[in-house]
């Protein structure tokens, strides 16, 4: 089911009302990074809540909840693996990707941005103690070449290609990436961003967001199969088990070996009944 997003203020006041109320008497879990599958940092985004997946059907009624500040990352999929890892998430369109409407629109929005960053600015300079006021006008006259270098490219827009992107912004989004268990016993991957907290130009929390991440407990804290039940059932038959290196050494006896000992004729001096079979003729 696609999440809804659409809601009337009080719809979505009541379902984030109801879904940080449950969050917070919810029991949550500490990552054990000695006992849990799980890898990479998840300290570069929004708070993450980990949470016992036995308590996964209390959080059904926001299933479908498209929220912007709480985001439910597996819900129906329990992780018994994860990993956390950043991508850098940018657009680029290239000149031929851009209208003309689209070119004067861009550049018309970044020259309104600089103006009103400049009035901002010289409205509280002279508030700043020395040092400040030095920085400030530093970069009030940058913003204003700026303004006329694209003053300038405006007027000629013809002469020049204009491609937009945000890969200089350097953003990267933190995902998680988790193995969970299909209703056919079958194991399968998924991947989800995780949201971050809003901050201000200098770091400042302005907008809090929060991941849900639930967990299954008693797979969390084994080795899992790389998707291949065939191959666990087999290796499973091995009771002598290496556990370090690359490739695992895995050791069984000789099945005509097993018989033979279940017969007692393995070990001869074990069966005194059986020395016969051995006597050299």
């Amino acid at each position: 089911m696609k999440k809804k997003t659409k809601f009337s203020d009080k719809e979505y006041d009541y379902l984030l009302t109801g879904l940080l109320n449950e969050i917070a008497k919810t029991p949550t879990l500490k990552p054990d990074r000695e006992d849990w599958d799980i890898e990479g940092s998840w300290h570069d985004c929004g708070d993450i809540h980990f949470v016992d997946s036995r308590h996964m059907a209390e959080f059904s009624l926001w299933r479908d909840f498209g929220c912007k500040t709480v985001k439910l990352i597996n819900y129906g999929r329990p992780a018994v693996k994860m990993s956390f890892y950043s991508k850098h998430k940018y657009w680029l369109k290239k000149p031929h990707d851009l209208t003309d409407e689209e070119r004067t629109e861009y550049i018309t929005e970044h020259l309104s941005g600089l103006s009103q960053s400049v009035v901002l600015l010289q409205a509280k300079v002279d508030q700043q103690p020395p040092l400040a006021q030095a920085e400030i006008r530093k970069r009030i006259d940058a913003m204003l070449k700026e303004i006329d270098t694209w003053q300038l490219i405006q007027a000629s827009s013809q002469q020049y290609e204009l491609a937009v992107s945000t890969y200089q912004r350097g953003y990267a989004y933190l995902y998680v990436s988790y193995k969970f268990i299909m209703p056919n016993g079958d194991y399968d991957n998924a991947s989800e961003h995780l949201l971050h907290h809003t901050r201000d130009r200098i770091g400042n929390i302005t907008q809090t967001k929060q991941n849900v991440i639930f967990v299954n407990m008693t797979e969390i804290n084994r080795v899992h199969p790389q998707q291949n039940k065939e191959i666990e059932s087999y290796l499973g038959r091995f009771p002598h088990k290496s556990t370090s290196g690359a490739a695992r050494l895995y050791a069984r006896l000789r099945a005509e070996v097993d018989s033979q000992e279940s017969f007692g004729i393995r070990n001869p001096d074990a069966d005194p009944a059986q020395l016969d079979l051995f006597v050299s003729k």
